[in-house]
């Protein structure tokens, strides 16, 4: 199921590919090759039908010719699933082959039942070809350096954010502090996700050190697709839940994911009339690659 923990973490990746190098050498204390430049990578790691493959994020690091030097696959990951014992390594191999440059998977926990549990070995097969995944505690998210950039320090606290916990007000509190070190778009933007994440309270938290209030975050295009079709109890008034506002959210989503909607998609979408079936297309619009795989 697509929660709003699972995918505003990998948002933070898409958004600024560098992050997954900043956790790595930062938190983890990893040694890096030099690199000019770091793009998203396609998340589709098909190697011939009719297995198809999709991590939750990959970035391309690369030198001033252009040429990768390395790359990370992101995995957001909330809880113990041990088929992943098996699609990780299929992940490296194959983004190795396609990218000829090393490859590391860097699992991002929201708690560390599950970070002990993806750091275990995995063992491939042949002697020796053992898989070590980096992995992120949702502890050491916590630890930011006060001369830390804006910038990273929000996107650690958002990713702290995804986790939960009794820290979600201590988060706010410092999180509201750094995100008004940030130009207004930045701004915007990540307190749109911070917004999706944190409880009533951590929200009323954060609204206290910015000029923008909860009823301009509705307003935002990030809180319009969070709000159309469910009831919030923080929402004034009573929320809009009509098929044909959901609908409209989900191509609002596929706006905002820059992903193109040809007219007979649109045509469909805001022809539909069953609230369930446009929960279920908004649902799917997190993460589809094309429109087409959310009437599958």
């Amino acid at each position: 199921m697509v929660t709003h923990s699972h995918e505003v973490p990998i948002r933070l990746f898409q958004a600024r590919p560098d992050l997954a190098a900043t956790l790595l050498t930062k938190t983890l204390g990893a040694a890096l090759p030099a690199y000019a430049s770091a793009i998203a990578e396609s998340e589709a790691l098909t190697n011939n039908d009719p297995l198809e493959l999709n991590c939750d994020n990959a970035a391309v690091f690369r030198n001033e010719a252009g040429v990768p030097v390395f790359a990370v696959i992101i995995e957001v990951q909330r809880g113990q699933d041990n088929r992943k014992h098996y699609s990780w390594p299929m992940y490296l191999t194959i983004l190795r082959a396609r990218l000829r440059c090393p490859v590391r998977l860097l699992a991002v926990c929201t708690d560390a039942v599950t970070a002990d549990w993806a750091r275990r070995p995995i063992e491939v097969g042949p002697p020796g070809f053992t898989l070590l995944p980096d992995v992120i505690n949702p502890e050491d998210l916590m630890e930011i350096d006060e001369d830390q950039s804006a910038k990273e320090a929000v996107e650690i606290l958002i990713l702290k954010a995804a986790c939960g916990g009794p820290q979600a007000e201590q988060v706010a509190h410092r999180l509201g502090r750094r995100l008004n070190e940030l130009s207004e778009s930045d701004r915007q933007r990540y307190a749109g996700w911070a917004m999706q994440l944190l409880s009533t309270e951590a929200c009323n938290v954060l609204e206290d050190y910015m000029s923008m209030t909860y009823q301009q975050y509705l307003e935002s295009p990030a809180g319009k697709l969070e709000l159309k079709g469910e009831a919030r109890g923080k929402a004034q008034g009573k929320a809009e839940g009509k098929a044909e506002g959901k609908a409209e959210a989900v191509l609002e989503m596929f706006e905002l994911r820059g992903i193109e909607v040809s007219e007979v998609a649109r045509e469909r979408i805001l022809a539909c009339t069953d609230l369930e079936e446009a929960d279920r297309w908004f649902t799917s619009a997190f993460s589809a690659s094309r429109v087409e795989e959310i009437f599958d």
